[in-house]
């Protein structure tokens, strides 16, 4: 599943305008690699266990 602007600033508990503005190249990368391994952790590609449940306990479902 891709995330929508909306939908990761939903997530993020932000606005849309926020995680505008911090598209600085060093926290949107960030960023977005948070949202890549979120996608990894909800499909079937093997991570590990406690990957997995880091990153289901700190960015919420959307």
């Amino acid at each position: 599943m891709k995330y929508s602007q909306r939908d990761k600033a939903r997530i993020l508990r932000i606005t849309t305008r926020a995680l505008q503005r911090w598209r600085k190249p060093e926290l949107y990368a960030i960023i977005e690699s948070a949202f890549k391994l979120r996608e990894l952790a909800n499909s079937e590609f093997e991570i590990t266990k406690e990957v997995k449940e880091s990153l289901l306990e700190n960015i919420p479902p959307s």
